[in-house]
């Protein structure tokens, strides 16, 4: 029983140390390339199909974006409520190794990588920890969709009738989620940094001290009464201060807005000099 273990083991590093070799060589072969050439890789890291709450195949969404982007990420709902229960529009817990696998089977002229979009709860942080060691992914976007167990950003009816001290409120309890999903260590990506002002409610709660390594630059909030990017400018000129750094994401759940304001997004990231990245295995490779 022994032997079997030490020889189990002793595969694992072995597989461990190829993988981190083969990464190691992409990012020296990345980084070779001029920057010009970096620069203008088009990516989407933000991305639904019908595994959760999107219109469309992965194949569907594969051929379009092969048209538009260098590299996409799908990365699909992933929510698991402290009680253990899934909402209707998350990708059941127990079908997505079969997911991958479809992602995984799919041909494409442009690099598709398998990702998450998992909600944040305190309570089930262990239940998320135990099932994402399980998988093979390359990147994790986390989330931050309710507050006190109500939905923010599903219908604009949650923000009628509240004062601006009620507004002020939710946003600070949802800026200390996010601070403790990004220190939770779960996540790669902080989704939609700003997405309490997603039905035009604003605040000027912002916590200076947020610890946050990449936030995605998310062009869907130009699409709904906030009528700008997540996150805001004047944000990301502060967490450009404190070398954060960004992906950019359309949060398409349609094949329409695949590529919505992607050029936005790209030109937002040049002028506040925000430095992108890409991910392979759940590692950041800056462009």
């Amino acid at each position: 029983m022994l032997q079997l273990w030490l020889n189990s083991n002793t595969k694992e590093r072995k597989i461990r140390r190829i993988c981190e070799m083969q990464l190691m060589r992409f990012c020296q072969l990345f980084q070779d390339l001029p920057g010009e050439e970096r620069m203008k890789l088009r990516t989407n890291y933000h991305i639904h199909t019908q595994w959760s709450d999107g219109d469309n195949s992965v194949e569907e969404v594969v051929r379009t974006a092969e048209k538009v982007f260098d590299e996409i990420a799908i990365t699909d709902h992933l929510v698991i409520k402290p009680d253990g229960s899934q909402e209707p529009y998350s990708i059941p817990a127990g079908r997505i190794k079969s997911y991958l696998k479809e992602i995984e089977k799919v041909e494409a002229q442009v690099r598709v990588l398998k990702g998450l979009e998992v909600d944040y709860f305190p309570e089930s942080e262990r239940i998320i920890e135990n099932l994402l060691k399980e998988l093979d992914l390359d990147l994790v976007i986390g989330s931050v969709h309710f507050v006190d167990m109500a939905p923010i950003d599903l219908s604009e009816e949650f923000w009628i009738g509240k004062s601006q001290r009620e507004v002020d409120e939710i946003y600070k309890k949802y800026y200390e989620l996010v601070e403790m999903a990004s220190s939770s260590g779960l996540f790669d990506v902080i989704g939609h940094l700003d997405l309490p002002k997603k039905f035009g409610r604003r605040s000027d709660i912002f916590p200076e001290n947020l610890d946050v390594e990449v936030v995605e630059i998310n062009t869907s909030g130009l699409r709904y009464p906030a009528r700008e990017i997540y996150p805001a400018e004047a944000i990301c000129r502060k967490l450009v201060q404190k070398k954060v750094r960004f992906t950019i994401g359309t949060d398409a759940h349609s094949l329409n807005h695949l590529s919505y304001c992607i050029k936005e997004a790209e030109e937002l990231l040049e002028r506040i000099s925000g430095e992108r990245v890409v991910f392979r295995h759940r590692a950041a490779v800056p462009i």
